[in-house]
């Protein structure tokens, strides 16, 4: 059997191929691989954050339809950003800063409750009205949110000065821009403002407003806790409330008699007609009719204000 034999030329052919082969294969695998590390070099970590779905307003309380998840890189995902499973921490809260749609949620951008829309302090069935300071002489400088203070008016009717509790025990809602639910008290005191907002029903607020236009107001500070309610009202002049004023004397004068054919001749005046008017100073005091109406929903709320109220309503009945 004859055996096959290469040549030297073969086999250097051989050796070139296999060369060649292994030499493509490694270059293969050497770009392959490089390409594969320039990907992971190229590729980023990214996070899950919550984000803008649509454009929030400023005022705006959020709700998981306003919301959206999107990826961000970890290098470009700011600390104040919020993931998507604390998404219920911000829930409720109240946009400060409007933000465009697709902007990241910053819990910078969100307030609690204290910051909500003032009307939501105000309850069902009541009202929030508010007086400029120098409508009211009063303690104004002094007031804080959550005080109770008692309203008087002072007007003229019939050329006569009065005045008469117009309401009692309303509470103080805020004064300027700041309430009793977004400052401390200790915080508020003895801050300017320019207004006081009253919690009234809106029979109160009409009587307040009509009060403004006509006669002049006066807030009296009174004790959280005090159920006392008063009706009396004062009218006249100060001499007459003090108790100083002067008698009038009159005199008392005959009519002239007149004949067809005598000179007018006027009667002489009798002894004792001079009439001395004494002012009656029982005039100064009043009763209103109903102490009820000018009594706020907040002292019939308090312990035995019942009583209190029915008290005053037996003195003052004679």
């Amino acid at each position: 059997m004859r055996l096959f034999k290469l040549s030297r030329n073969g086999v250097l052919l051989i050796a070139a191929i296999t060369t060649g082969l292994a030499a493509a294969w490694f270059a293969r695998r050497y770009i392959q691989d490089h390409i594969r590390a320039l990907d992971e070099q190229a590729k980023v970590t990214t996070v899950s954050r919550i984000v803008a779905d649509y454009d929030l307003p400023e005022g705006l309380r959020l709700e998981s339809l306003h919301l959206a998840v999107t990826q961000v890189p970890v290098r470009w995902a700011p600390s104040g950003s919020v993931p998507p499973e604390e998404a219920g921490s911000i829930e409720g809260k109240v946009i400060t800063t409007a933000l465009r749609k697709g902007d990241i949620l910053l819990r910078a951008n969100v307030a609690s409750a204290r910051h909500q829309a003032f009307s939501q302090k105000v309850r069902a069935g009541r009202r929030a009205i508010t007086i400029p300071v120098d409508a009211i002489n009063s303690v104004s400088g002094m007031l804080v949110p959550g005080d109770l203070i008692d309203l008087y008016v002072s007007f003229e009717y019939r050329r006569k000065k009065i005045t008469a509790p117009l309401l009692q025990g309303v509470l103080v809602l805020a004064t300027g821009g700041e309430s009793q639910m977004n400052k401390p008290a200790e915080d508020a005191a003895g801050t300017g403002y320019s207004t006081v907002t009253l919690d009234t029903s809106p029979e109160e607020a009409a009587r307040l407003v009509a009060a403004r236009q006509a006669g002049t107001l006066t807030a009296l500070l009174r004790h959280p806790q005090d159920a006392q309610a008063s009706n009396k009202g004062v009218q006249g002049d100060l001499a007459t409330l003090l108790g100083i004023a002067r008698p009038l004397a009159m005199s008392r004068q005959r009519p002239a008699v007149i004949y067809g054919n005598q000179p007018q001749q006027i009667l002489p005046t009798l002894a004792g007609a001079t009439t001395v008017v004494v002012p009656d100073q029982s005039r100064g005091l009043f009763e209103l009719p109903d102490s009820e109406e000018i009594v706020s929903a907040w002292i019939k709320s308090l312990p035995n204000a019942e009583g209190a109220i029915q008290s005053t309503r037996t003195q003052d009945t004679p």
